[in-house]
């Protein structure tokens, strides 16, 4: 029996001064360390017509600051685990950025270019021939109401006339391709308006 009692003694001794000796050992980390920094000067103002100048390549000056002084690691019952600390950060390697508008935006642009499609000559001429016939047509069938018109009718007469006009507008200003549109149009309108 007193084999059994001296087994189970050094057994609970051995385990006291393990379990004592593994609270003791702490891991070494290595020393929290921030990135190096680079001294770069910014200008107030990049130009965007001219390419930047080449600069030589600017030496690297790495700070590194010291790590805060390690406190002596206080014994706690219970949990092991410290509480994380955020990293410490230094407001004289900060960079702000700062949006500007360029010194000269670029210029306008002009809305009064007439787009065209690329029609040869032979074509222009027969496409104003036919806006020129379709507006007479047009005019023609307008002439050629004799009945009473409701409101409707008045208003479709009105649209048609505006495109009449429209139509030799953009005749005279060059821009067939338009104009015929507008010649077909008012040729349509006044079409079903003589079929009613």
């Amino acid at each position: 029996m007193k084999f059994g009692r001296q087994f189970v003694v050094s057994a609970v001794v051995l385990g006291l001064l393990l379990s004592t000796a593994c609270k003791n050992k702490t891991p070494q980390l290595p020393p929290q360390m921030q990135a190096p920094t680079l001294a770069v000067s910014v200008p107030d103002q990049i130009p965007e017509d001219e390419p930047p100048p080449e600069q030589p390549a600017p030496q690297q000056q790495a700070t590194v600051e010291e790590p805060p002084p390690k406190k002596a690691p206080t014994k706690h019952r219970g949990s092991s685990k410290k509480p994380a600390q955020p990293p410490v950060s230094n407001p004289a390697n900060t960079t702000v950025a700062v949006n500007r508008p360029p010194a000269n935006p670029a210029p306008e642009i002009t809305t009064d270019i007439a787009i065209a499609a690329d029609v040869s000559s032979q074509q222009l001429v027969q496409q104003k021939q036919t806006t020129a016939q379709l507006l007479d047509s047009t005019e023609k069938n307008l002439k050629g109401l004799n009945r009473s018109l409701s409101h409707d009718e008045k208003a479709m007469v009105n649209q048609i006339k505006s495109y009449v006009t429209q139509s030799r507008k953009a005749t005279t200003d060059g821009d067939f391709e338009r104009a015929y549109n507008l010649a077909v149009k008012a040729h349509l309108l006044a079409d079903a308006l003589v079929k009613q």
